[in-house]
């Protein structure tokens, strides 16, 4: 039988339960000053003692009395006949009261001359000028920053008390592998609790991993309860969904007090809370990108709640490049890549899903589409929380359309100067849309070497349009499989597809054609997959039989290869961008030597 999560929550409202069910924490600790950086004070510091502790010089040269030096200038020079000799730190002899720099003064014949006056207390710094012991340092609830460390050792202080949360972090699931251990078939890296440990450490808290636990109730039990009874929070990865396999819920409930078990957020909605011993216990999902959502948007607000640091990075009102949809109930949460283009900040969403990593790796943000609202415009005004410093997206160019690999080295080869380059897909036309609003500073595009192609394509969406075209991909498209097709045979294929409007979509349906093949007898014709990397893995895999990818990949799949035709990939700028310095940088980088050895 099947099992559903016990309820979804809205997000609000299972915040502001878990905010109730767990009040915050007293729990500090002391620690050395050197493992102090990122950890939070837990009561105010003050200082030990003055510093300086005496009035100093700033600049090497001579400690004087100001009155003695009135009338001096450079037509009347006079002589220092009351002076002392002293260095940048050194205490100010009494009865002077300045300080004249060594620079400005001269010796003649073992008599020190000066031809400017001092004003009284001229380059000394006064007892006690920067703090006063007993002054306060640094307030209660303050994270550590590296350079603050240098002040606390300066003013006196080498242990100090910071607020003490202890997280323990479970991994759960037979089919999980340590990182550094190439996975089998049907095994998964496990690194949420890496990325957990990583996340909340920041924060503040003290984080410990224990080793990975089989999906055994027994053994998940026994875990947990030796993590309640050594940590404050208790975070158990993967086993919080409904599969016959996730057994946190079942072991959770019998130990404690299930707060919620679902809520209406998107990735993320399998998360658990529960409450053991008076301490919460998080089942979070198993897929990475759901995991990070719940790790911000939940673990990472109940430690803001207990006195630890949030990590938010800054807000920026931007517009967005084309139309999202979103279900009614949900927060949804959907990675972005934001530049600056013509003078104008455009979001792009990248692909949506708990499991598509690299799209939190390719973004530089992320966009927040509230549970009330259903959809958001393209060309709206949208707000982006970005994960990067604000000032990155000046320097942040974004290319819409197929992300084809040579896109990759074209990056590597653009870092040298200094500006990022972020792809974002999209199809032919999404991408043509992209580069016709201005929202993107170049449009990667696929086409098929056809006479009409370009045209058809490209041209006929953008009138009036001066585009530079630079080719940074061409390659030979045809039929992959694990046995020749034949063509009589064809029908009994199962086929994998690309998307309608690709290269390969176009080639493949030119030679049903030739074939004299109706595609709605294929099967798996309506099978679409977004990469040719993904046709030759699920041919390799068996999934299917045969379908449409790079010569390249097929042979280094090890399949068989049908030659249909041949696809370039192009760079698109507009004419009236071209003179942008990092648009400029990315073209040369386009069509250096560099980039045509690497592609």
């Amino acid at each position: 039988m099947s099992r559903r999560y016990l309820n979804l929550t809205p997000l609000p409202d299972a915040l502001a339960a878990m905010r109730r069910a767990f009040p915050p924490l007293n729990h500090t600790e002391t620690v050395p000053l050197r493992l102090s950086v990122g950890r939070v004070t837990a009561e105010p510091l003050y200082a030990e003692y003055s510093i300086p502790q005496a009035d100093i010089a700033t600049f090497d040269g001579y400690a004087v009395r100001s009155e003695d030096t009135l009338g001096a200038q450079d037509q009347q020079p006079l002589p220092l006949t009351r002076s002392a000799r002293i260095n940048t730190g050194e205490i100010l002899p009494p009865s002077f009261d300045a300080v004249v720099m060594v620079e400005d003064t001269w010796d003649e014949g073992g008599e020190i001359w000066i031809r400017k006056s001092a004003a009284p207390w001229q380059h000394v710094r006064h007892a006690g000028e920067d703090i006063r012991a007993g002054e306060l340092i640094l307030p209660k609830g303050h994270q550590i920053r590296p350079f603050d460390t240098g002040a606390l050792a300066t003013y006196g202080i080498t242990r100090l008390g910071v607020r003490s949360v202890r997280v323990g972090i479970i991994p759960t699931g037979s089919d999980l592998v340590p990182p550094g251990v190439v996975p089998a078939p049907g095994q998964t890296v496990e690194t949420n609790t890496l990325m957990a440990e990583a996340y909340l450490t920041r924060m503040g808290a003290t984080c410990h991993r224990y080793e990975i636990v089989p999906d055994d109730p027994d053994l998940i039990r026994e875990a947990l309860l030796g993590a309640v009874a050594e940590n404050d929070l208790i975070i158990l990865s993967a086993g919080s969904s409904a599969g016959s396999r996730d057994y946190s819920s079942d072991v959770v409930g019998a130990l404690g007090e299930i707060i919620f078990h679902g809520i209406a957020v998107r990735p993320g909605k399998p998360v658990l809370l529960a409450r053991i011993d008076g301490k919460p216990v998080l089942g979070m999902p198993g897929y990475p990108v759901a995991a990070q959502t719940i790790l911000r948007e939940v673990v990472g607000e109940l430690l803001h709640w207990w006195g630890l640091s949030p990590i938010q990075g800054e807000q920026l009102d931007v517009r967005l490049s084309r139309k999202l949809t979103s279900d009614i109930g949900f927060d949804e949460f959907i990675p972005v890549s934001v530049g600056r283009v013509d003078g104008t900040c455009w979001a792009t969403p990248h692909p949506r899903g708990g499991g598509i990593q690299m799209a939190v790796v390719r973004a530089n943000g992320y966009l927040h589409v509230p549970a009330g609202q259903e959809g958001i415009g393209a060309g709206e005004e949208v707000r982006v929380r970005l994960t990067v410093p604000p000032e990155r997206i000046a320097h942040t160019l974004i290319c819409t359309g197929t992300r084809y690999p040579a896109l990759n080295e074209l990056g590597n080869c653009l870092s040298d100067t200094g500006y990022l380059l972020h792809c974002c897909n999209a199809s032919t036309m999404g991408a043509v849309l992209a580069l016709r609003a201005k929202a993107c500073h170049a449009a990667s595009v696929c086409i098929p070497e056809t006479e009409s192609a370009w045209d058809d394509q490209v041209l006929r969406y953008l009138p009036g349009v001066d585009l530079l075209r630079v080719q940074v991909a061409r390659a030979e498209l045809g039929i992959a499989s694990r046995e020749a097709p034949d063509a009589g045979a064809v029908e009994s294929l199962r086929f994998v597809n690309r998307p309608k409007g690709s290269a390969a979509r176009v080639f493949l349906d030119a030679w049903l054609e030739e074939q004299g093949v109706d595609p709605a007898r294929i099967a798996g014709y309506d099978h679409e997959v977004r990469t040719s990397g993904a046709v030759a893995a699920a041919i390799e895999n068996g999934f299917a039989d045969a379908g449409v990818c790079p010569a390249d990949t097929a042979r280094k799949a090890g399949l068989r290869f049908i030659p249909l035709g041949y696809e370039t990939c192009d760079l698109l700028v507009r004419e009236e961008l071209a003179g942008d310095d990092g648009v400029a940088d990315l073209i040369r980088a386009a069509q250096s030597p560099e980039f045509q050895e690497r592609s």
